[in-house]
């Protein structure tokens, strides 16, 4: 290198345009250039953030028995509109609202001397075709002997064949017009169907009233209340968690009264417009204290199940589908599950994690993100 004192004032000039740049450049880069060698300005090495403690639990399999809670109606167990089998006159009716009957037991009466006027007349019909038939069988019987003698043609004696077989005929249908007009006799009076109670009377005494068949509005109702039936409709999602005799407590909230049964009729039809199954259970009512109509509280106990449990706690979000931050070789991985809340405030997991699943719980969940380095801490989880 030359001696500055050698180099002249032009040469200065130019080598202080060439360097100067690179000198600036060079200083430049020494203060804000990213370091080499993976050291600092001061020449320490960083060092990488440390992972974030977190408290974690783990779903735990539990034994499940959840009552269902539902409402509804009590109904009668047989309840039926009754109109005469055969129209005409109601002469007289043995009972009223709140008669109790036994099956069997005369309810109405209709006006029955045109039924036995009618069985009178029918009655000589018979009699008449009865006798045409014994004379039509004496002439076959002449006939056939007349026969044999060669007195009668097979003509004459093919016809007595024929007029006996017409009189067996004329017998037959006076026998049947008999039997109709005897059967609408006994008809004329109408009988309870089963032991129960009338809850309804709609006409009096001297009303005219068509047959059942042409009736267009009942006489009376009779219902069957000893053993009453609670309705109730349960949602479709418990019908595998109940069976017939499932156990089940019913309320009847106006009587202050709670009776034991339990699950005796399972619907195979479903509501599509509800989701809700027809589930019906007996009530014993032998004193006729409870009514048809009641509205009632159900509770049923179905049988105990294993599920798979976890504190809300250690979900995000709300509804059935939520999320849980899942620890696996000390980094957190969010994923989403599928629950359904009990009535304790536990869930459910119906799909997303196993029971072995480690999640992070709690405060810690504010902590830590997807993909976040965590190690767990040596305290368990307390839930609140």
């Amino acid at each position: 290198m030359m001696p500055l004192e050698l180099v002249g004032s032009d040469s200065m000039r130019y080598i202080m345009q060439t360097v100067g740049p690179i000198l600036a450049a060079a200083i430049l880069m020494g203060c804000d250039g990213e370091p080499q060698n993976g050291t600092t300005s001061t020449g320490i090495t960083p060092q990488p953030s440390s992972p974030v403690v977190v408290v974690t639990t783990s779903p735990e399999i539990a034994t499940l028995s959840e009552p269902v809670f539902v409402t509804g109606t009590i109904l009668a167990r047989r309840s039926t509109d009754i109109s005469p089998m055969v129209g005409g006159l109601i002469e007289e009716i043995y009972v009223n609202v709140g008669s109790r009957v036994e099956e069997g037991q005369p309810l109405l009466r209709m006006r029955q001397k045109d039924f036995e006027i009618n069985v009178l007349r029918l009655s000589e019909a018979k009699r008449l075709a009865e006798a045409e038939y014994q004379d039509a069988e004496r002439d076959l019987e002449n006939a056939i002997a007349l026969r044999e003698k060669q007195v009668f043609s097979v003509e004459q004696l093919d016809d007595r064949r024929t007029q006996r077989e017409v009189s067996g005929a004329k017998l037959g249908i006076a026998s049947a017009n008999l039997a109709e007009a005897q059967k609408e006799l006994d008809d004329s009076i109408t009988r309870a169907p089963y032991r129960g109670v009338i809850t309804q009377r709609h006409v009096d005494e001297g009303a005219y009233v068509p047959s059942i068949m042409r009736s267009e509005h009942p006489v009376l109702q009779i219902q069957e209340i000893d053993v009453l039936v609670a309705l109730v409709f349960v949602p479709e999602v418990y019908l595998t968690s109940i069976q017939l005799g499932t156990l089940g407590t019913v309320h009847i909230p106006s009587m202050n009264q709670t009776y034991e049964s339990e699950v005796a009729l399972i619907s195979d039809r479903i509501d599509h417009k509800t989701r809700t199954i027809d589930v019906r259970l007996g009530i014993p009512n032998v004193d006729y204290a409870i009514k048809p109509g009641l509205f009632i509280e159900v509770e049923l106990m179905p049988i105990s199940r294993q599920g798979l449990v976890l504190s809300p706690n250690a979900t995000m979000g709300l509804g059935s589908s939520r999320s849980v931050l899942v620890v696996e070789d000390g980094v957190v991985s969010q994923r989403t599950v599928q629950v359904r809340e009990l009535s304790d405030g536990r869930l459910e997991i119906l799909q997303g994690v196993s029971s072995n699943a480690i999640l992070v719980v709690g405060p810690s969940m504010h902590k830590v993100s997807d993909g976040s380095r965590v190690t767990i801490s040596e305290h368990p989880y307390v839930d609140s």
